[in-house]
């Protein structure tokens, strides 16, 4: 191990289990019979996709407790593989990101009350399962409020690791079955430090295949320093300010007044865009609409503000068990509560992690969205090459649908590295088809295809 904090989530697989052993796994916290969702809230009738959520205590100290919610494979679902869904932020919720707008079954439409099915929903591919982590994120929790002053990396990866072997506990019928665990932004460190600990562990019931990162924070420093030179390549900041800021601000790992004034002025300039995808429209009329779209809308930008009223309907939160917190609003992210800048024991770096998955085994892939400037591609595409690693296949062109160029890929010894065109942070919603192809791919071992030819150039 090349860090202290993997060093430390090894050793705390001790701790964790035996503090598993001591308590009874279930008792007292639900079953999987009294967290089956019998129907959600405006779900389309011809609908029959099996659903469940519900809580887990993972600390009973501090009362941790976390909100799941768990979507069958669409079909075979017994010999279908385990997805664990992870979102970022610190503090955004996988239930209402992940699942609503993301690769769940369903989306939310205009109106904040009727779901729409999604055609590229991933549990086509198998049974997955949304975890709201770390305590405080959406309908999660802690009865102990002082604990979110002291959440970090650690604690989080503690307690997604309890949470996974309580879980197993109420739905035995997974212990064993093949593992893949997903993430997104943040979690771009939240799935490394979750594998590492259960690799760590050896426990039979956790059998880890491969993780799949999305845009994912694996140098944040790194990725501060790339996000206003991709800017200036997208021709969003002036050429003055992207030379102040290229003289000014050399080390990451350092500011001054000159690096802070020179990054303050290409922001004014850039102007009220989206971050996210930079050429994304934005949501200004942050309200649910009276009547639904029938379906031919649910791509808006305003998208979370349908989610955000669909969750905090009542009977959606008596339908999904959320009753522990009927009384507070959910919110997309836990804005306040935790913050990137101050999220307790953040490694700066999560490439001795990935080198340690790979040389495992175990399957990773890492894939990009072109358009996003918070975490941006050319800063992914140098931590891949910080790696180390031999080059199997040479930066190609792939498609999806054996006409367009979907994105890039290179393949290492041991990880594959793809970006999706057109494509902000989050892939399912911007390229949803190329999103769940690549998606497939990863799971099925499988090369991205080759993108076809340039045609010959025609002179006349």
């Amino acid at each position: 191990m090349e860090t202290a904090n993997v060093r430390a989530l090894c050793f705390s697989v001790a701790i964790v289990l035996s503090v598993l052993s001591r308590q009874s796994l279930a008792a007292g916290e639900g079953s999987k019979e009294a967290d089956k969702i019998t129907a959600l809230p405006g779900q389309p009738r011809d609908a029959t996709v099996q659903q469940y959520s519900g809580y887990v205590n993972v600390d009973e100290k501090d009362g941790r407790t976390l909100f799941y919610y768990f979507v069958e494979a669409a079909a075979d679902a017994a010999k279908r593989p385990l997805f664990l869904w992870l979102n970022g932020g610190p503090g955004c919720s996988s239930f209402g990101i992940g699942a609503f707008q993301e690769v769940g079954p369903y989306r939310v439409d205009t109106d904040g009350k009727t779901l729409c099915k999604n055609k590229y929903a991933w549990n086509s591919e198998g049974n997955i399962l949304f975890l709201e982590s770390p305590a405080g994120t959406g309908f999660s929790y802690a009865v102990n409020t002082e604990v979110y002053k002291t959440m970090g990396d650690n604690m989080t990866t503690r307690d997604t690791y309890t949470f996974l072997v309580k879980w197993m506990e109420r739905f035995p019928e997974y212990k064993g079955r093949e593992l893949f665990i997903i993430g997104e932004s943040y979690a771009g460190h939240y799935v490394p430090e979750i594998s590492t600990l259960i690799l760590a562990s050896k426990n039979a019931a956790l059998n880890l295949k491969g993780i799949i990162i999305g845009n994912g924070i694996l140098e944040f420093k790194e990725e501060q320093r790339t996000a206003y030179e991709f800017l200036w390549q997208h021709a969003f900041i002036s050429d003055a300010t992207h030379t102040l800021i290229d003289q000014n601000c050399k080390n990451p790992d350092e500011t001054s007044p000159l690096c802070d004034s020179a990054e303050s002025a290409a922001d004014g300039q850039l102007g009220n865009i989206d971050y996210l995808n930079i050429y994304a429209p934005k949501c200004y009329d942050k309200k649910v609409r009276p009547t639904a779209s029938n379906c031919m809308d649910i791509s808006d930008p305003c998208a979370d503000v349908f989610v955000k009223a669909y969750l905090n309907d009542p009977k959606v939160k008596a339908a999904i068990h959320a009753t522990a917190e009927m009384k507070k609003p959910w919110s997309r992210c836990s804005i306040g509560r935790y913050d990137l800048f101050h999220f307790g024991d953040s490694p700066k770096t999560m490439l001795p992690y990935l080198k340690d998955i790979i040389s495992r085994g175990v399957r990773v892939w890492i894939f990009s969205g072109d358009l996003d400037s918070v975490v941006p591609v050319t800063a992914t595409r140098h931590s891949m090459t910080k790696l180390g690693l031999p080059v199997v296949e040479e930066w190609r062109p792939w498609s999806s649908d054996g006409e367009q160029v979907a994105g890039y890929v290179i393949e290492y010894k041991g990880l594959m590295f793809a970006t999706v065109r057109g494509s902000g942070h989050m892939v399912p919603i911007d390229q949803p088809q190329r999103g769940l192809f690549l998606f497939k791919s990863f799971v099925n071992g499988q090369p991205l295809p080759k993108a076809p030819a340039m045609p010959s150039q025609s002179t006349d």
